[in-house]
């Protein structure tokens, strides 16, 4: 087995001296940073919380370094929505302090530099879409430089799924290598499934309009193996959201008529897909997400509300602090005497305890961090920092949905991201999506970049038809 930290290492070796010997008068300095960022392995240089594997890690300074490279850019602030998107992160911070502050009132025992470190994240985000406005300033065509770049990522993680898969590699969970990996799920340097899953819903997007756009062979290479991938994930929401995506860029555009490029997309898609089906039938490999979704029995329906009825707050810390798993929980609470599928066991015990919590403190919740996991942002986000924080959430998430809104008919970078935004947000309600940093850091990078094509001067070259 070949620990998958030295090959990373590797690649990003190759891929700066890429930039240094060819890239580095077209390209500014953020931009090999920013992908280094997104390259690179989930390694933990301090852990600070016992409830989870949450730490300051390599890329946390990675994007201090970004935040500081934008900050100082004069042009940057002179736009009057970057202004408005500062309070509005002021604001969501003084919020989250006032929630931790709450449930330090009400007993709870939060873990201090955790909940900072939670509140700090969002600042982390915010360096990112700095940075998107930063970049799409500098380049002459910053769709292909960003283009260039994912495909460069997708690239690398597939092989190493391939890796993987063959059981020649292994893969990082928050600074761990486990020697054994493979059962249907290819993670890469990704911190769990559900991050590499949506990851590829994003793949799948990316070079479906990039192909429409222009009629890129290399996105439509990359499209099928990208697909295959999402197939093996096994990740449930990431799977449906992902086909969900696919149908929406290939027939909600059409009018009249289906295109040939769109009949080629749907053709292509689908043996992409097949292809994947072909390697699990013929045994090659295990594939977990069939029997998760064989374990989802929708007769146990009338048990569920009364399970989010049992929910318990303070027994759920209780556990956490004694080291207690959530499938244990779930079943000391006798939610898995009564669901077949233990992964919904677990959801259900957690979603009724952040119901519990939520209800407790509905103003201003609990205090961000207290509860590691909820497995779902709306109910983690009103049970953390209650509606006051919520609402000024989504009206933070909503200002870079109208950017998207806005410049989809205008920017080629503006459809994807739409469509990528949707993706995380149907994906939050069973995942922490915006909580997922790999995603999550794509996202406001491309959400920064949208909003300076929105409301900024316009990038050169970056002007197009709708996809």
């Amino acid at each position: 087995m070949i620990p998958i930290t030295p090959i990373s290492g590797g690649l990003l070796l190759l891929y700066w001296l890429r930039w240094l010997l060819w890239k580095r008068k077209d390209q500014p300095l953020a931009v090999p940073i920013l992908f280094t960022c997104l390259f690179i392995p989930k390694l933990n240089l301090l852990k600070i919380s016992v409830q989870s594997t949450a730490g300051i890690r390599a890329d946390d300074l990675l994007a201090l370094v970004l935040l500081v490279i934008a900050a100082t850019d004069r042009e940057t602030w002179k736009n009057k929505f970057i202004r408005c998107g500062i309070m509005l992160l002021l604001i969501l911070s003084a919020l989250n302090l006032a929630s931790l502050l709450s449930g330090r009132l009400q007993g709870y025992s939060n873990n201090i530099l955790f909940s900072i470190l939670t509140v700090l994240r969002k600042f982390e985000y915010f360096s990112f879409a700095l940075t998107g406005i930063y970049i799409v300033r500098r380049l002459k065509d910053p769709y292909r430089t960003f283009m260039g770049e994912f495909t460069l990522m997708s690239a690398f993680h597939v092989v190493l799924a391939i890796l993987q898969v063959i059981g020649k590699t292994t893969y990082v969970v928050s600074g761990s290598d486990h020697g054994w990996f493979f059962s249907g799920a290819a993670i890469s340097t990704f911190n769990g499934y559900y991050e590499y899953g949506q990851f590829l819903c994003f793949g799948c997007v990316i070079f479906m309009c990039d192909y429409l756009r222009r009629r890129s062979l290399l996105s439509l290479a990359m499209l099928p193996v990208t697909l295959g991938m999402l197939v093996l994930s096994i990740s449930r929401t990431s799977l449906i959201t992902g086909a969900l995506l696919i149908l929406w860029v290939i027939w909600v555009p059409v009018r009249g008529r289906v295109s040939k490029q769109r009949l080629i997309l749907g053709s292509w898609s689908a043996a992409g897909a097949l292809a994947a089906v072909t390697v699990l039938a013929a045994g090659m490999i295990a594939w977990e997400i069939a029997g998760r979704f064989a374990t989802l029995d929708f007769g146990e329906t009338a048990y569920w509300g009364q399970m989010l009825g049992r929910g318990n707050f303070t027994n759920y810390l209780a556990n956490q602090v004694r080291g207690i798993e959530a499938y244990d929980g779930a079943y000391q609470a006798g939610l898995t005497e009564q669901i077949t599928d233990l992964s919904a066991a677990s959801r259900l015990y957690k979603w009724g305890a952040a119901l519990d919590g939520f209800c407790r403190s509905p103003v201003l919740g609990y205090g961000p961090g207290l509860a590691a996991t909820i497995d779902g942002n709306y109910l983690k986000m009103l049970g953390e920092t209650g509606i006051a924080g919520t609402a000024v959430w989504f009206v933070y998430y909503g200002t870079f949905m109208r950017a998207a809104a806005k410049v989809r008919r205008m920017t080629a970078l503006g459809r994807p991201l739409l469509l990528m935004m949707v993706s995380i947000l149907l994906n939050a309600f069973m995942i922490d999506m915006f909580e997922a940093s790999k995603p999550m850091e794509m996202i406001w990078l491309l959400a920064g970049a949208v909003l300076y094509a929105a409301y900024g001067k316009t990038a050169a070259g970056d002007r197009t038809e709708e996809v």
